[in-house]
């Protein structure tokens, strides 16, 4: 009995330290398309995370800011790992070579799958759909938008 009470002990102990709780990621496919992506998420239970995150955005003379965040709700009740969805809000700020701006609002949802790999790299895998509105200068601007990604990082 003492043998399997200090077993227990001493396998809570290791799965408590090497539990993550809070990551940071970037999304290397991004930068094939002009935009650089940061997110910083940490647990806020044992099930759900949030997820803060900024980018910069320089395509087709356009550049530009941007900051969002995200809640996940972890299917399997395992914070930073495994299936997960959840809502999105964002906002960004843009600006062409002919000094028009916009300023747009995005809100919509995201599925995917997160891995921590060989104890902190983190592999995360997602698709999205929401919405968007907004105004510029010269147009108004609104529709649907369609991500994919992988992001990858580091956990602890």
């Amino acid at each position: 009995m003492k043998k399997l009470l200090l077993t227990l002990t001493f396998a809570v102990f290791t799965f408590t330290l090497s539990a993550q709780e809070q990551a940071i990621k970037v999304n290397p496919i991004g930068l094939a398309f002009g935009v650089a992506n940061i997110g910083y998420e940490f647990a806020v239970n044992e099930a759900n995370t949030l997820t803060f995150s900024g980018l910069y955005y320089d395509r087709d003379n356009i550049e530009g800011f941007g900051v969002g965040a995200e809640y996940r709700f972890y299917f399997d009740k395992n914070a930073l790992r495994g299936w997960h969805a959840g809502p999105s809000i964002g906002y960004l700020s843009l600006e062409d070579d002919f000094n028009n701006s916009a300023g747009i609002v995005a809100i919509g949802g995201e599925i995917g799958h997160q891995w921590i790999l060989s104890e902190h790299f983190l592999v995360d895998t997602f698709a999205g759909l929401g919405v968007f509105t907004g105004e510029s200068d010269a147009i108004d601007v609104n529709g649907v938008s369609l991500s994919l990604g992988v992001s990858i990082g580091y956990a602890w």
